[in-house]
């Protein structure tokens, strides 16, 4: 809360001191936005938290569960020993000391299978306890990541140059074709390649993190020799993109490049603030596979 104070500080002193109005608006939307993203991801470590609570909860309740099965096994066995001296001691017939064995036998084996039971749901509750662990430090390892990401992009941000958000459960690096691409093109502009070089002196440095390069457009149609469609169009913007990243340190294995041409707006298209939101490259931030909810690596049998 303290860096939203200082960006909104931080804002007033940019307007107060002439800098262009859109900008600053620029500023305050997207800062708006990352609160708003830093907020639910907050929300949902806090929900998985409650979540462990509960299952720890029954965890207790059924090992407390298991204790009173184990001394009800127990009881039934003195019961047993005493029954029999007992109708030793009055002379009971060899078919009766039989049935009576045979009854006691059968509430020995409910009690087993009862205890069984019991004992593998406290292990499914661990193993669900387990996961739910394993998503929470997940969610803080990413939060630790975004954060730190948009501190070394905090600088950009605040120009306009890109935003930071969270869509569709992955953190995404988005910037204006407007900046990197004249209109219709896929040569990059001079501050477009600025932007990306300075993008990467933050993306090269985390090694264990791979990036979906995706072009966006607007649903105007474009039809030339070279681009058909917006298909072509957007690809080719995000391979150009790709080349650059890799010119400045990032490494090819970490990238792969795609276009969704119009299909995939974030604004409408009847406007056109709306269609300049749409034209568009983000740099997707793809979930490592151990990160995903289930996931259980197979164990290598091989010796």
């Amino acid at each position: 809360m303290k860096k939203i104070v200082i960006f909104l500080l931080l804002a007033t002193l940019l307007s107060s001191c002439g800098v262009n109005k859109e900008v600053h608006q620029k500023v305050l939307k997207n800062l708006a936005k990352t609160q708003k993203n830093y907020i639910h991801e907050i929300q949902k470590n806090k929900e998985l938290k409650q979540k462990n609570n509960r299952l720890k909860k029954k965890i207790t309740k059924l090992k407390k569960q298991l204790a009173e099965t184990n001394q009800n096994f127990l009881d039934a066995m003195k019961f047993n020993d005493a029954l029999k001296s007992e109708l030793k001691a009055k002379g009971a017939s060899l078919e009766d000391l039989e049935s009576k064995k045979s009854s006691i036998d059968e509430q020995r084996t409910k009690l087993l299978q009862e205890r069984e039971k019991m004992l593998a749901e406290q292990e499914n509750l661990k193993e669900q306890l387990a996961e739910l662990q394993k998503m929470k430090d997940a969610a803080e390892k990413r939060n630790a990541e975004f954060r730190k990401v948009m501190s070394k992009l905090q600088k950009m941000i605040d120009a306009g140059t890109l935003s930071v958000k969270i869509r569709k459960g992955r953190m995404i690096v988005s910037l204006s074709s407007d900046i990197l691409f004249p209109s219709g093109r896929t040569t990059l502009t001079k501050e477009g390649e600025q932007a990306i070089a300075e993008l990467c002196n933050t993306l090269k440095d985390l090694k264990d993190r791979s990036f979906l390069v995706v072009g966006h457009s607007d649903s105007s149609p474009i039809h030339t020799k070279r681009y058909p469609s917006n298909w072509e169009l957007s690809s080719q913007r995000a391979i150009e993109v790709v080349k650059l990243m890799i010119k400045n340190g990032v490494d090819p294995k970490m990238l792969s490049a795609a276009g969704s041409a119009e299909f995939d707006p974030i604004a409408s298209n009847d406007t056109d603030e709306g269609k300049a939101q749409n034209r568009r490259v983000e740099i997707v931030f793809m979930p490592k596979i151990e990160e995903l909810p289930g996931f259980k690596p197979e164990k290598n049998n091989n010796k």
